[in-house]
């Protein structure tokens, strides 16, 4: 089945007295950063936290009578099968959800939590894929496919109806990717409305299988792992391939770096969370501003839901990546006050010690001396080189011990 314009609009008739119109806003910082005139569509504030919510209500109403008393399965890393558990409890739906065994857990407690059965199989997404289709066959259930059909396709499109009457013109529109469902959606509405439009999609570099297509994407290393689990899919849709190839102008691929940053300026600048799938676009951006600099670009924040110990640890590599959190090695005599008067010279640097660690038998050069190992709360960018200096003027030799910068002083 090919999908349409016309079932496009035919979706938003049908879910759109029970999915949230997101807001589309500009955001000033994050133009002034980039040189970019940039808009954001908050799809993270739907109320499972993703689009997902569009193509998997527009599915379960498409049903028929027998079809509902059967039971629906789907597979999914996550928002996908929130959306379907949360929309299939309304409608009294049984609902069958299996998940990858790597799924951050906030997802499977939110899914969980709306009455689904929950299981976990697989590794990667196509493992989980294959248990799913099985376990259907043997249940008799009804699969709702997360990307590969095209109810759900019509229904993700929805989100590009909203973008053209939210906002008249927009140069660039960058969409996460990972089999394609939202991008295929999205791309058919904005295209046959304004042709002009450059419509960009984005995916992990260690997932990368639509950019391949595209002859952008890298391959990815036997056994990688990536930050936006939500679009970790090796293997696009049969139908969305050629809807992307015959709508999409351009495919991106960003590191797990770039994805990161963007997740944590979205926490800081926005005010709004995201997972590393929901900000691969602002990571698009933050890695090319050149090809985005002058233009209007639309920005999907496509989902919300981060495990908090992923965030936790984002947040703190965050920190250190922009210089305010670091640690910091400095050798001292093994002495009576030595301890007391390092301490004073790194809160005259202006620091704040988080954590303190004495290391006598390491890195020491003699049996009379000690290694203090400060984790120090900085103001920012450029306080560091500062309060160096600030120490070796005390007569101390610092040096950062960092991961990524071990012995600089």
């Amino acid at each position: 089945m090919t999908v349409s314009v016309q079932d496009i609009d035919a979706a938003r008739t049908r879910i759109r007295a029970h999915v949230r119109l997101t807001p589309l806003e500009r955001s000033e910082t994050l133009s002034r950063l980039t040189g970019a005139d940039v808009w954001l569509k908050f799809e993270n504030l739907q109320f499972t936290s993703s689009f997902k919510e569009r193509g998997a209500l527009n599915s379960l109403l498409r049903l028929g009578a027998a079809e509902r008393e059967r039971g629906v399965i789907a597979m999914s890393a996550g928002n996908h099968a929130q959306a379907v558990a949360y929309h299939g409890e309304r409608l009294g739906v049984p609902v069958t959800i299996v998940m990858p065994e790597s799924t951050p857990n906030a997802k499977i407690a939110a899914t969980a939590v709306f009455g689904a059965e929950v299981l976990l199989r697989g590794r990667r997404f196509d493992e989980t894929r294959s248990f799913t289709e099985v376990l259907a066959a043997e249940r008799d259930l009804v699969l709702l496919h997360p990307f590969d059909d095209a109810s759900v396709i019509a229904g993700q499109g929805t989100l590009g109806l909203e973008l053209l009457e939210q906002l008249e013109r927009f140069d660039d529109l960058l969409v996460p990717v990972g089999g394609g469902g939202l991008l295929a959606g999205v791309s058919l509405a904005v295209r046959a409305a304004r042709p002009a439009t450059r419509i960009v999609g984005v995916q992990s570099e260690h997932f990368s299988a639509v950019a391949s297509a595209f002859g952008t994407g890298g391959t990815a290393q036997a056994g990688a792992d990536t930050i936006a689990e939500g679009i970790a899919v090796k293997t696009p849709g049969e139908r969305t391939l050629p809807i992307l190839q015959a709508n999409v102008d351009e495919m991106h691929t960003v590191s797990e770096a770039a994805i990161e940053r963007a997740v944590f300026t979205l926490l800081e600048v926005e005010k709004t969370v995201t997972e590393g799938a929901g900000a691969v676009g602002l990571a698009a951006l933050f890695s090319a501003p050149e090809r985005f600099v002058g233009r209007r670009v639309v920005i999907v924040l496509s989902g919300g839901n981060i495990d908090m110990m992923v965030l936790s640890s984002l947040l703190q590599r965050g920190l250190v990546n922009s210089e305010r959190f670091t640690r910091v090695s400095v050798e001292i005599p093994d002495l009576p006050g030595a301890l007391g008067k390092l301490t004073q010279a790194v809160g005259a640097a202006g620091c704040n010690i988080v954590e303190l660690n004495h290391q006598r038998a390491f890195g020491v050069s003699s049996a009379r001396r000690t290694r203090i190992e400060l984790a120090l709360q900085l103001r920012g960018a450029g306080q560091l080189p500062e309060a160096l200096a600030s120490l070796r003027e005390a007569g101390y030799e610092p040096q950062v011990v960092n991961s990524d910068n071990v012995g600089q002083s």
